[in-house]
């Protein structure tokens, strides 16, 4: 079918908020499914365009969410709490390792509280990486994130 990216985005808000999407498989199968003709690679493009979050399911597993526009401060404390994330710091640099398809939604969270200690950040799928600036080390800011929880 010829829809547009638009189109497509909001048939996945829909079947994220319909079903509980576990992965980019399961999206592209829903996808076509519904008539539409996308790739894997699609949908990744969609998913970090979107910004979509994987959120904690009540049967211990994750399904995929949007990430709430005024809510990032929560969003970041409900990803730090999970089990899979780690956070580990070395002189003015903190890695934050997240499951995969979580990262740049939780590097967009962190640049959108603009903590003040951050001087920047670098992400990419299942992690980032935040330089705080001279005033912070990575250690303190670590234990200023694990606060948030």
């Amino acid at each position: 079918m010829g829809r547009n990216r638009i189109a497509r985005q909001a048939e996945i808000k829909q079947l994220i908020n319909e079903f509980q999407v576990q992965t980019q498989e399961e999206l592209v199968e829903l996808l076509n499914t519904r008539g539409w003709e996308v790739t894997q690679a699609t949908v990744s493009r969609d998913i970090a365009s979107m910004q979509l979050v994987k959120v904690p399911r009540g049967d211990g597993g994750f399904a995929y969410g949007l990430m709430n526009g005024a809510d990032y401060l929560s969003q970041i404390s409900t990803i730090l709490a999970e089990s899979s994330t780690s956070l580990r710091a070395q002189d003015n640099m903190v890695m934050l390792r997240v499951i995969p398809g979580t990262g740049p939604a939780i590097k967009t969270a962190i640049e959108e509280v603009n903590f003040p200690e951050v001087f920047g950040i670098i992400g990419d799928d299942a992690g980032v990486l935040m330089i705080t600036n001279e005033k912070m080390t990575g250690a303190e800011f670590v234990k200023k994130l694990k606060q948030l929880k």
